[in-house]
């Protein structure tokens, strides 16, 4: 039977300390354990996890932001709350990343690529339980250590609140839908070609101007963000977007958002 080595205190818990999981888009608090509490959760989860305990001495000489993340990692670990079969598998995918390459890679973006670590950071301060752990699942494969996407990383951070908010919201669905639409967004914004302007234009104007009107639009989300159009001139066209509605009338089905603020056309 497992034992807690006994001079190991419990571990100081931020994300289910009342034993209940919001679902959907979350707003946790920020972290205030301090750095010594929060090396004695390393210790903790260092002797009851094998795996960690190779790299809790790298672990806990790491900045406390980063030090408060790897933390909040491993307490998702602990949290099962499994309503179907596809969330069991969800846990246990989660789990087996934990253990064989998610946190050597948050020790390596602490270090060499931080925005990495910022992305995880703000996933799983705004996404419930599940939604986080598939993402981090995801995010395992190595695009936490990619330095070439560090700009791009930064953009998505400061935006994952609204797009937990634009993916997340409504009932529960039984299955993985949500998350993935959360992971492709992510996906779209954290790539070469995506322009952080841009992704920061998005959420900030295109998307609050399109849910004010009462036409619906498709907005080709990928083809918007690795658009290099000026943001200022984009910024004008949309201004003029409810006049161009309005000359166009029954046409409006021939209207492409995307292309008029990108090309002008």
């Amino acid at each position: 039977m497992f034992k807690i080595n006994s001079a190991v205190k419990e571990p100081v818990r931020r994300l289910f300390t009342g034993g209940f999981s919001q679902m959907g888009a979350v707003t946790r608090d920020i972290d205030r354990r301090t750095y010594n509490v929060l090396q004695n959760n390393i210790d903790y989860y260092a002797e009851k996890i094998p795996e960690i305990k190779q790299f809790a001495k790298e672990i806990k000489t790491l900045n406390p932001k980063d030090l408060g993340t790897i933390c909040d990692t491993l307490e998702l670990s602990e949290y099962h709350a499994m309503l179907t079969s596809v969330e069991a598998a969800v846990d246990k995918a989660y789990t087996k990343s934990l253990k064989e390459k998610l946190i050597p890679q948050m020790v390596n973006a602490s270090k060499e690529n931080p925005e990495g670590m910022d992305l995880v950071n703000a996933v799983i301060n705004n996404t419930d339980s599940i939604t986080s752990k598939y993402a981090l699942h995801v995010m395992s494969g190595g695009v936490l250590n990619d330095k070439g996407l560090a700009r791009q990383m930064v953009a998505t951070s400061k935006v994952v609140p609204e797009i937990a908010k634009e993916t997340l919201t409504g009932g529960y669905t039984m299955d993985l839908s949500k998350q993935e639409r959360f992971m492709n967004f992510v996906k779209s914004f954290v790539q070469p070609e995506a322009q952080p302007d841009m992704i920061k234009f998005l959420f900030q104007k295109l998307i609050p101007f399109t849910d004010k009107r009462s036409e619906q639009f498709s907005i080709d989300v990928i083809d918007f963000v690795n658009s290099k159009a000026d943001v200022e001139d984009v910024s004008a066209r949309l201004k003029m977007v409810p006049e161009v509605l309005k000359n166009l009338g029954d046409k409006f089905k021939d209207f492409d958002i995307v292309k008029f603020l990108t090309k002008g056309n």
